[in-house]
């Protein structure tokens, strides 16, 4: 909750301001952990500073969470905790797992669906204290969809009533991973992981700036967080066959899409800041999640984020005190004006 100070201080000029969250399974635990960092050090919540939020997949769960009002902190203890149940990485379950991904989903939709019912309760998406853009794709139509608040007249207020946890699940449906997600405002609809053209939003949060809210390039300002990454040189398969590929070819496209995205951000949006770690090829994947693995993801993010060079952004740029006005929610004004009629 805001203070009388803080609801009090004078207007001044500053960014569009966008916190941009990359997907990658479990590794959205080092995600967490650089933002609850963050958060700590500066004594500032993101959900008060951001303009808008966009995250896909695991970074999908965490915008949601923030918006709600979670700390990071709340968030990082729920990957801690609940990551083990919804990634089983021991044992027979896990040995089951891997045969099960040649035929079908390799984990339990309703595992996943449970831990965020637990986490998120029955809040709705449109209860979001600050803008959220969340990338999935429509499985149905076989297209590109965007779930957002109702930030504009323009926007489905449909889904900006629609439960947190159906939000989430529809952006972290990752395919051969869970199944498709159906999201029970749209009758018929199945959703799988925005990560399948989105996995770093940057770019969705800036066009939504642009094109829906009306600012500037100049006039915007990102803070992008990456799940870890690695070296990757595709050289060796240069000539490879369908084989040879395997599942390089997923990795490429995930890599290739994540660079993009933080390229054209960086030429478009008047300034972009991008926190992320090199790590080892094979140290983490998007379901290893034994207990020491997430451990070392909550190491490797808060690590990265106390660095100078990007304590020191933040402090000054993002999480500065400045805070965001609180956005019109027109699905509230379109309620009241229905209840008129």
């Amino acid at each position: 909750m805001r203070t009388t100070a803080e609801t009090e201080r004078p207007a001044v000029d500053r960014k569009f301001r966008i916190l941009s969250l990359d997907g990658g399974g479990i590794k959205g635990a080092f995600t967490a952990a650089a933002l609850a960092l963050l958060e700590e050090r500066t004594g500032r919540r993101a959900v008060d500073h951001f303009d808008l939020i966009t995250g896909t997949s695991t970074g999908g769960i965490l915008a949601i969470g923030l918006g709600l009002g979670f700390s990071a902190t709340e968030l990082m203890n729920f990957y801690i905790e609940a990551g083990p149940t919804i990634f089983p990485s021991t044992g027979i379950t896990s040995r089951l797992g891997w045969f099960r991904q040649l035929f079908g989903p390799k984990h339990s939709h309703a595992v996943l669906r449970q831990a965020l019912v637990e986490i998120l309760g029955n809040r709705r998406f449109g209860d979001s204290r600050c803008r959220l853009a969340i990338p999935t794709y429509d499985a149905i139509k076989g297209r590109i969809y965007i779930m957002k608040t109702c930030h504009h007249p323009d926007l489905d207020f449909a889904i900006s009533d629609a439960a947190a946890v159906d939000v989430a699940l529809a952006t972290s449906a990752a395919p051969t991973f869970f199944e498709a997600a159906t999201f029970p405002s749209q009758m018929g609809a199945d959703y799988v992981d925005g990560g399948v053209w989105a996995n770093c939003p940057a770019m969705v949060g800036v066009a939504e700036a642009i094109a829906f809210l009306g600012r500037t390039p100049a006039d915007i300002d990102v803070l992008s967080i990456g799940t870890t990454s690695t070296p990757f040189s595709i050289a060796a398969k240069r000539k490879a066959g369908a084989a040879g590929w395997s599942a390089g070819i997923l990795q490429l496209m995930f890599q290739a899409q994540v660079e993009a995205a933080r390229a054209q951000s960086k030429l478009i949006a008047g300034g972009f800041h991008r926190i992320d770690a090199s790590v080892v090829a094979g140290e983490f994947t998007l379901d290893r999640a034994h207990p020491d693995t997430i451990r070392k993801l909550v190491v490797h993010g808060r690590g990265e984020a106390a660095k100078k060079e990007n304590l020191r952004v933040v402090e000054t740029r993002f999480l500065d005190g400045n805070l965001a006005e609180p956005y019109e929610d027109y699905s509230v004004s379109r309620v009241a004006e229905e209840a008129r009629r």
